[in-house]
């Protein structure tokens, strides 16, 4: 898309980091308070821990964000995924995911895992699409109560 390019973390954009995703979470879910202290603290909870934010700028606005969350040096949740709705349907969400991975890809960070829900059909496809594949959920040690699909895409 033109006038578009993603950027790393700047704490600048972090206010946008929560607003997006709120819209969509309290859209189809509950909030829950794992979303409140990473979409509140993303500095502490993402980027100290080894993570990273990306944002997709359009003309210099936030109109996406995508985290990587590390639980260890090979192992990273795709997480906090969200474009803004008058921006929804023009391949931002899919150019966001690519830049997303080819960075994953770049720091031989070996899997990459989510957690979603069905009820988000276009987010799944997307996934899908980007090679993502489902595996088992084991809801003893999900992250959200709202997970009922569990994927993995292996780099």
């Amino acid at each position: 898309m033109k006038g578009m390019k993603i950027v790393e973390f700047d704490p600048e954009y972090a206010d946008q980091f929560k607003r997006l995703n709120l819209v969509w979470l309290e859209r189809y879910f509950l909030v829950e308070p794992i979303d409140i202290e990473v979409l509140s603290n993303p500095e502490e909870t993402i980027i100290k821990p080894g993570g990273m934010i990306f944002f997709a700028l359009l003309d210099g606005a936030v109109v996406g964000t995508c985290a990587l969350i590390r639980h260890n040096d090979d192992f990273f949740e795709l997480s906090k995924m969200a474009v803004a709705d008058n921006h929804q349907g023009q391949g931002i969400g899919t150019q966001l995911l690519m830049h997303v991975i080819a960075w994953a890809r770049s720091r031989s960070i070996k899997t990459l895992f989510l957690e979603t829900n069905t009820v988000l059909e276009r987010a799944v496809r997307l996934y899908q699409r980007a090679g993502f594949r489902e595996t088992a959920l084991d809801s003893s040690n999900s992250h959200y109560g709202r997970t009922n699909l569990k994927m993995e895409l292996n780099l």
